[in-house]
């Protein structure tokens, strides 16, 4: 079969991590042979998976907040392309789509990422587990499936789950008791799984995500119901052990995702806001007090005495920075923000309403100033010519030294009463002309 050989490298490394974590349980007690230790096994399995998956997820979260605040710009290019149905708009349509996902580092698919590449190892685990009667029996088309052997093969086969063999489906499980284990299973995967989707899209997404009318959370919708009816009907057919892997793995999801909502929730959502204002509350509780103090022990000062106040600044600084980290505020400021500009900022974190986490808010407040800053001085910074402009302006240059000499010439052969005369008919020239410029403007206004 064509799917077990591309599966072949999966399936070995799959039977590598269970025959493992079975030798391991064994060195720590558990029985040897048919039992428990198989069942752990596939639970440890799945746990280094996910384990091995962690920087995708914070990938995925990324990926995820990105996708949310580029919603409102991706409406807008819709609708400018709603009405166009032709192959070059929806051509430029796509590169703008493209575009917009390249300038804010997400895509669509990112999001995919930790589901799709489990799927090589929960393939890989359902044909371990089909493959085990066969290893056991020798029909096997290789002696063994890497370090898993007959013996180790038929240990599997032997064990259960509240006498469920791991290897039975649905179908294939003789007397009741194993179906009914089969089925309570299918059910635990499912509510677990509609459970970390359902948290997911209600708990962690800003209200102008939820927005009816958002393509993106009618999509989320239709998932998170599609998604667990799929993996119901499915699991009729996935081994007892594969709906452990499952099971276990949409529990991990829930715990992760559960974390992830109270320390790391997304920008806009309750769980958010939420976080918001207890840092704040927990804030504002002892740093007031700091600068109280510190605007007591200003008034103390002489109005000229600035080395007194750059020291008081920095022991205030000192001070903060030290509790800061307690509450999740940052501590780490770029190279041109000032130690007074940084205590001003703490100032205002104590006594103003926050809009925004503080990292978001200094990120934009300093971060952004920064940038537009270099961008200024950037545009200010003189071009480099091309060979063409740099002849015309040398050619420039010279007829002004040229005009400057004539010019120089004639005022030397002239009296000083002539000069005198030269400027003053000049003078009147340039009178003349602004008073013929006035005329043509009345008479085009009454006109």
């Amino acid at each position: 079969m064509w799917f077990d050989k591309l599966l072949y490298p999966f399936k070995v490394a799959v039977a590598w991590v269970m025959v493992r974590l079975h030798d391991v349980f064994v060195f720590l007690g558990m029985d040897d042979g048919s039992g428990p230790a198989w069942v752990l096994s596939i639970i440890g399995l799945t746990i280094i998976v996910r384990i091995l998956l962690i920087p995708l997820f914070f990938k995925q979260i990324k990926a995820s907040r990105g996708m949310q605040a580029l919603q409102p710009e991706l409406k807008k290019l819709q609708d400018k392309y709603k009405n166009k149905k032709d192959q070059a708009s929806r051509q430029r349509m796509s590169e703008e789509m493209m575009a917009l996902y390249k300038e804010h580092g997400t895509s669509p698919y990112s999001s995919c990422m930790p589901v799709l590449l489990q799927m090589p190892v929960f393939f890989a685990l359902l044909r371990v587990l089909a493959s085990t009667g066969p290893i056991a029996e020798g029909t096997y088309q290789y002696s063994s499936l890497g370090p898993l052997t007959a013996s180790k093969a038929a240990e599997i086969e032997g064990s259960t789950l509240f006498g469920a063999p791991l290897s039975a489906t649905f179908p294939t499980a003789d007397g009741l008791t194993p179906k009914i284990v089969i089925v309570v299973m299918i059910v635990l995967m499912v509510i677990t799984q509609f459970i970390t989707m359902r948290q997911l899209t209600m708990k962690n997404m800003p209200e102008s995500a939820k927005d009816p009318s958002n393509p993106m959370m009618r999509s989320q919708q239709m998932m998170m119901y599609t998604m667990p009816l799929i993996m119901g009907v499915s699991g009729f057919f996935f081994q007892t052990g594969v709906l452990v892997y499952w099971f276990t793995t949409n529990l991990w999801t829930m715990g992760q995702q559960f974390w992830t909502i109270a320390q790391m929730p997304t920008p806009g959502s309750d769980a958010y806001i939420k976080l918001m204002g207890k840092r704040r509350k927990d804030y504002i509780e002892w740093a007031r007090p700091v600068f109280e103090e510190y605007d007591n022990e200003v008034r103390t000062l002489d109005a000229d005495d600035e080395q007194g106040r750059a020291d008081l600044v920095e022991r205030t600084l000192k001070k903060v920075k030290k509790s800061a980290p307690k509450q999740k505020i940052p501590t780490k400021f770029g190279a041109d923000v000032t130690a007074e500009q940084q205590l001003g900022a703490y100032r205002e974190l104590a006594y103003s309403e926050w809009d925004a986490m503080p990292d978001e808010r200094w990120t934009r407040k300093f971060e952004i100033a920064r940038r537009n800053a270099e961008a200024a001085k950037e545009r200010n910074q003189p071009q480099r010519l091309t060979k063409r402009e740099r002849q015309l302006r040398d050619q420039a240059e010279r007829r002004r030294i040229e005009r400057e000499r004539q010019i120089k010439e004639r005022q030397q052969g002239m009296s000083p009463e002539e000069l005198e005369r030269k400027r003053e008919e000049r003078r009147q020239q340039r009178r003349d002309a602004a008073r013929k410029k006035k005329q043509g403007k009345d008479q085009k206004d009454q006109a």
